[in-house]
């Protein structure tokens, strides 16, 4: 069968998502992480004592977080590489980056190595704290892994993100 090449100017190929429905995807994600104690503030049982129907749909957030983070990360990343990495003129940070867990220095983290981290985080940890009998989440996320043979860790400021992931990804 033979390649279909579509009729398109040169500069139009490639991968060119959606970005206006990542504003849903961030509404999403700051919604689960301002409602998250609101959500432990209702929870009346312990876990493990009792079923609680709020804390069973609590139990969702980490894996929703996840699904949502992984494709605004990869969003970004596709458009900033079509772009030709604008988002290092333009952008600002995120969070912070401490590139050798082994030195105590850390740089401020941008947008396209936020999304880098996101995409190779070999452990993600939220920063948690508890109410009543359940813990909620705050939107801080902790973000680790391996780069040339240096332990990094990534502190990914959540509302932050989504302020800069609006001004630099919506756009284009």
């Amino acid at each position: 069968m033979p390649e279909f090449i579509p009729q398109q100017l040169p500069e139009r190929e490639g991968h060119f998502p959606n970005t206006g429905n990542t504003i849903v995807e961030l509404h999403r994600l700051l919604a689960i992480f301002l409602s998250s104690r609101m959500f432990a503030e209702l929870c009346v049982n312990f876990p493990g004592e009792g079923f609680d129907p709020i804390y069973k749909i609590q139990e969702v957030e980490a894996d929703e977080i996840t699904r949502i983070l992984l494709s605004l990360a990869v969003t970004a990343r596709v458009v900033d590489d079509r772009e030709g990495k604008v988002f290092e003129l333009v952008g600002s940070d995120c969070g912070v980056l401490q590139k050798d867990m082994a030195r105590a220095d850390c740089v401020p983290l941008e947008i396209r190595e936020a999304c880098n981290k996101i995409i190779h985080a070999q452990k993600v940890r939220f920063d948690v704290e508890e109410i009543g009998v359940q813990k909620y989440m705050n939107p801080i996320i902790y973000l680790y892994g391996t780069q040339q043979n240096e332990e990094w860790r990534a502190t990914l400021d959540v509302i932050k993100f989504c302020k800069e992931y609006v001004t630099l990804v919506c756009y284009f």
